[in-house]
C-alpha cells in the first residue's frame, strides 16, 4: 500500500465478514479501527475485545457524535445500505461498503451524487476483481498472451448453504432480484472489469422459479448472452453441490482457462513445432504449470496456517488488495475501479437480468405475526431445525404456542396458525425473555446462546443464556422448564462404558472443545443450582432428518460435502436420533410425572456405524459419498503437530485434548430403556423406516 496518511476507520455491523475486514485492516500501520458499530452491542463488543478496538457504539449517529474518523466500512445487510452511506456521506465520511452499493439503482445514483457533492470517496468493496487468479489473468491479456480476446465464457454454478439449511429470512430470499444482487455481483464485476458493460440488449434463459416456504420465488439458474466489447456468455447457478466458478477467455492466438475456487489459470497457445508435437508440448507445459500453482497453494497454505506467514488464502487476499486499491486512491486523489458507478452500473445489469430474464411469478405476501396474551407453551429458539418439528407436534396436540427467536421472518406457513405468536427476541436479553416467558405455563429452551472466539466468550452465551431463561422460569413460576441441551456434555469415548439416563456430565470437561465443555458446565449448573424448579434436561444424540444437514459433523468431519472423515475407524454404532422423535421425546417430557431434576438421552432404536450410514447415504441418494477412517491418536497427533508448530512461530492457539477426539468418536454405548418408561417415548426401531426418515427426505 503507497499511502503515508494516517486513516482512522469505524466498522459498521460486526458479523462475519467484519472479522475479516479487521484482520486485513490491521496489516497496515497506517490504518486504524476506531469503533465497531453494531446494533447487537454483545456482538461489536467481541470483536472489539478481539482486534483491540477502543470504542463500540450501538448507533452510528453515536459514533459520529463521539469520536472523530475518516472512513467507514459498511458492513451490514444490503437493505441498511443506502440509509447509512446516506448518513455517513451527510456527515462528509469516506466510504467502503460491502456488496451491492445498494439495492435499486435510483439509491445508487443518490449517494454517487451525495458523494460528489461532498467530496467524498464511495467505493463498493467488488473483491474478487482483485482475486489474484483473475489478476494474473488480465495480466496474460494485457501482456498479449492470446492476442486480440474474441469471446469470454463464464461460468458461476455454486452451492448456497443459506438454501441448504433453510435460512429463508436472509435478504436475498425477500425479492426475486436479490439472489442477483447477492451473488450474481461476484462474476458481473469480472466481466465488466474485463470488457465493459454491454452494449446492446442481452439474451436471458431462466429456469422456472420454485416457491420456498410456499411465497417465496426464487429462481436458481439463469444463462445470460450478451456482446460488451466482444461478446459473453455467462450461467449463473446456486444451490449446486459441486462448486464451479470458471473463465474460458478466448483470443486469436490462444485461451486462458481461470478456475476461481483452485486459484488456477492456465494459458494455450500456439508452439514452434509441428502439429503432432505442438499437442505434447502444450500439454506439458500446461501439466507443469498447473503443478507449479498447486504447490505454490499447498506452501502458502502450510506457511500461512503455521503461523510463519500471513494468511493467503485467495478470499482474503483478493478482500487485502481490494482495500489497499480504495486507500490508495484515497491518499491520492484519484477513482479506484471499484468506485460507486462500477457498483451501480453492476446492480443496473442485474436489475436487467431480472427483469427480462426471471420467469413471472407472484411474490406472496407474508402472513401476519399473531400476538397473544398467554400461550401453553414458549419454544425458545423455535424457528431452528428441532424447533419446526417441536412447534408443529405441539400444534397438532392443540396446544397454544410462544415462539422466540431472533428471526421470525420466512416461517414455514403453520407458524402463522391462529394458536401461535411469534416473538422476537435473543435469548442473551434478559428483558427479552422475561417478557416471553411471563406468558409461559411450560417453557422450552432450544437456543443455546452463540458462541465466541474464546472460552469466555462461549461460556458467557451458553451458561450465561441458560442461567437467563432458568431465572425467568423460577421467577414466573412457569410449571416446567424442559432444557435441551446435548450428549456433547457427556464423555463418550470409552467402549466399556453404557450411557444411561444416570450417567453425569463430563467430570473432566476442561480437557474438552469449548462447545462441549460449555454444554456440560450448563448442564451441571442448572441440576445444582435449580433444584426448586420444575426442570427437566434432554440431551438428544445425533439428530437427523428432514430440515438438517446430510453431512452432520458426528458421522465426521469434512473440507467438502462428498468426503467423511472420521473420528475413528468408523466401526462402532452412532447414537443417531430422528428429529421428529426428539421432538415427541420434548413434548412428552411436558407433562410427564416424578422427572423434575432429571436429565435424559434422547438417542433412537437404529444406531448405525459412521461406514454404515455413508455406505446408505450413497445408495440411496445416488452420491459418491465416501467415508474415510483413521485411528483417533491418528486424528490427534496431526492436530497436535499443527498447534506445535503455531505454537513455536509465537501465535496463541488452544492445545488439542485427546480427551475431546476419543469422545468424537462416540465409543460408548446408550441405554435409552429408562427414557422410554419415563417419558413413554417410542423412537422408530425399523431400519427402512428410519433411513427414508434420516436420508430420503434428502431428495
Amino acid at each position: 500500500m503507497e499511502n503515508r496518511e494516517k486513516f482512522k476507520v469505524v466498522l459498521v455491523g460486526a458479523g462475519f465478514i467484519s472479522g475479516i475486514h479487521a484482520e486485513a485492516l490491521k496489516q497496515n500501520k497506517n490504518i486504524e479501527i476506531v469503533a465497531i458499530v453494531d446494533f447487537n452491542i454483545e456482538l461489536a463488543t467481541s470483536l472489539a475485545n478481539k482486534f483491540k478496538v477502543p470504542h463500540v457504539f450501538e448507533d452510528i449517529n453515536k459514533a459520529i457524535n463521539t469520536i472523530e474518523f475518516d472512513v467507514a466500512h459498511v458492513l451490514v445487510p444490503p437493505n441498511y445500505h443506502y440509509d447509512l452511506c446516506k448518513i455517513l456521506l451527510n456527515a462528509n465520511k469516506n466510504i467502503l461498503v460491502e456488496k451491492p452499493i445498494s439495492e435499486t439503482v435510483e439509491e445508487a445514483e443518490e449517494l454517487i451524487t451525495l458523494a460528489k457533492e461532498k467530496n467524498c470517496l464511495l467505493a463498493v468493496n467488488q473483491n474478487f476483481i482483485f482475486h489474484p487468479a483473475f489478476i494474473k489473468a488480465k495480466r496474460l491479456i494485457k501482456q498479449g498472451t492470446i492476442g486480440q480476446i474474441k469471446s469470454i465464457h463464464l461460468t458461476y454454478e455454486m452451492p448456497l448453504r443459506q438454501l441448504d439449511l433453510g435460512l429463508f429470512s436472509h435478504w436475498m430470499f425477500r425479492q426475486p432480484v436479490n439472489i442477483l444482487l447477492e451473488q450474481a455481483v461476484h462474476p458481473v464485476s469480472q466481466l465488466f472489469s474485463l470488457i465493459g458493460q454491454p452494449q446492446n440488449e442481452i439474451k436471458c434463459l431462466s429456469s422456472t422459479p420454485k416457491y420456498l416456504l410456499d411465497r417465496l420465488p426464487f429462481t436458481s439458474r439463469v444463462d445470460i448472452i450478451g456482446k460488451a466489447k466482444v461478446p459473453f456468455h455467462l450461467s449463473f447457478a446456486m444451490g449446486q453441490e459441486y462448486p464451479v466458478w470458471q473463465f474460458k477467455i478466448i483470443g486469436v492466438d490462444g485461451i486462458i482457462n481461470v478456475d476461481m475456487p483452485t486459484n488456477k489459470v492456465v494459458c494455450s497457445t500456439k508452439s514452434r513445432f509441428l502439429p503432432a508435437l505442438d499437442v505434447a508440448t502444450t500439454s506439458l507445459f500446461e501439466g507443469g504449470t498447473i503443478i507449479k500453482q498447486g504447490i505454490k497453494e499447498l506452501l502458502g497454505y502450510s506457511t500461512a496456517i503455521s503461523g510463519i506467514s500471513r494468511r493467503k488464502d485467495t478470499f482474503y487476499l483478493g478482500m487485502l488488495e481490494s482495500f489497499n486499491a480504495y486507500y490508495n486512491a484515497l491518499s491520492n486523489g484519484s477513482v479506484p475501479e471499484h468506485n460507486a458507478t462500477f457498483g451501480r452500473d453492476i446492480i443496473k445489469f442485474c436489475h436487467k437480468i431480472a427483469n427480462e430474464g426471471f420467469q413471472p411469478s407472484e411474490t406472496k405476501e407474508t402472513p401476519i405475526t399473531n400476538i397473544t396474551e398467554e400461550y401453553d407453551v414458549l419454544v425458545i429458539g423455535g424457528s431452528g431445525f428441532i424447533g419446526k418439528k417441536v412447534v408443529q407436534q405441539l400444534l397438532d396436540a392443540n396446544f397454544s404456542i410462544g415462539v422466540m427467536a431472533r428471526n421470525i421472518n420466512a416461517l414455514p406457513a403453520f407458524f402463522y396458525h391462529e394458536k401461535i405468536s411469534l416473538l422476537q427476541g435473543n435469548v442473551r436479553n434478559k428483558k427479552d425473555v422475561e417478557k416471553a416467558v411471563i406468558n409461559a405455563k411450560f417453557v422450552i429452551n432450544l437456543a443455546h446462546g452463540g458462541g465466541g472466539g474464546s472460552w469466555e466468550d462461549i461460556k458467557a452465551a451458553m451458561v450465561g443464556s441458560a442461567k437467563l431463561v432458568a431465572d425467568a422460569c423460577k421467577e414466573s413460576n412457569i410449571e416446567r422448564l424442559v432444557h435441551v441441551s446435548s450428549i456433547a456434555s457427556l464423555y463418550l469415548g470409552d467402549n466399556k462404558e453404557t450411557i444411561t439416563a444416570k450417567t453425569t456430565v463430563d467430570k473432566k470437561s476442561e480437557f474438552r472443545a469449548d462447545y462441549s465443555r460449555a454444554k456440560a458446565v450448563a448442564d451441571e449448573m442448572l441440576l445444582k443450582e435449580y433444584s426448586g424448579l420444575d426442570l427437566v434436561l434432554l440431551r438428544p444424540g445425533i439428530v437427523v432428518g428432514e430440515g438438517g444437514l446430510v453431512n452432520h459433523t458426528g458421522i465426521g468431519f469434512f473440507n467438502n460435502s462428498q468426503h467423511f472423515i472420521g473420528w475413528n475407524m468408523g466401526n462402532n454404532p452412532l447414537p443417531f436420533v430422528l428429529v421428529e422423535d426428539v421432538a415427541s421425546g420434548i413434548i412428552s417430557s411436558l407433562t410427564a410425572k416424578n422427572i423434575t431434576g432429571q436429565a435424559f438421552n434422547l438417542v433412537g432404536d437404529v444406531t448405525p456405524s459412521a461406514r454404515e450410514f455413508v455406505e446408505l447415504m450413497s445408495e440411496r441418494l445416488e452420491r459418491p459419498f465416501k467415508f474415510h477412517p483413521q485411528p483417533t491418536r491418528w486424528l490427534y497427533s496431526q492436530e497436535f503437530g499443527k498447534w506445535l508448530i503455531k505454537k513455536i512461530s509465537g501465535r496463541k492457539v488452544a492445545s488439542p485434548k485427546m480427551r475431546d477426539f476419543l469422545s468424537r468418536g462416540m465409543l460408548a454405548k446408550f441405554d435409552n430403556s429408562i427414557e422410554k418408561e419415563r417419558l413413554n417415548w417410542s423412537p422408530v426401531s425399523d431400519n427402512q423406516e428410519f433411513a427414508k426418515r434420516a436420508i430420503d427426505v434428502h431428495k
